[in-house]
């Protein structure tokens, strides 16, 4: 869900310690080359335009949102991350982005506001906190 990996490793048996950061090592350094290759062509001239409405879309709808569930602000807040990363949203952060992604989360929400919610609630919140963080960020 929103363009997040966990690379871990599935086979131990047999192996060193070294042998399986070495291969894990590896396989995230393919991940990461694969990933600026992607980026690469989403820049091109082509895709250039539509990445940037997409980018934007995402932030303006974080922005306004007055309700938004775990999995549609999740998707957002990676849209404008991968904005932030490639400078297509100025005034924002990547550790920005990392605490909002840490603040949405429902555990989050319910503990900073010491009470249980409801899903609807949850959403409201969320959306509350979400427009707050990232107006705080723009002043």
């Amino acid at each position: 869900m929103a363009n997040l990996y966990q690379i871990s490793n599935q086979v131990t048996l047999s192996l060193s310690e070294e042998e399986i950061v070495g291969k894990l090592v590896s396989v995230t350094k393919q991940v990461i080359e694969q990933e600026r290759s992607a980026r690469e062509a989403l820049l091109a001239n082509d895709s250039r335009l539509q990445l940037e409405d997409r980018v934007h879309r995402a932030y303006g709808l974080l922005t306004q949102a007055r309700l938004l569930s775990s999995e549609e602000a999740l998707k957002l807040w990676n849209n404008v991350l991968l904005g932030v990363e490639l400078k297509l949203i100025s005034g924002v952060t990547i550790q920005q982005m990392k605490e909002l992604f840490f603040l949405m989360r429902p555990a989050i929400l319910q503990h900073m506001l010491g009470k249980e919610l409801t899903p609807n609630e949850r959403d409201f919140h969320r959306a509350t906190m979400i427009r707050e963080h990232l107006q705080s960020v723009q002043e």
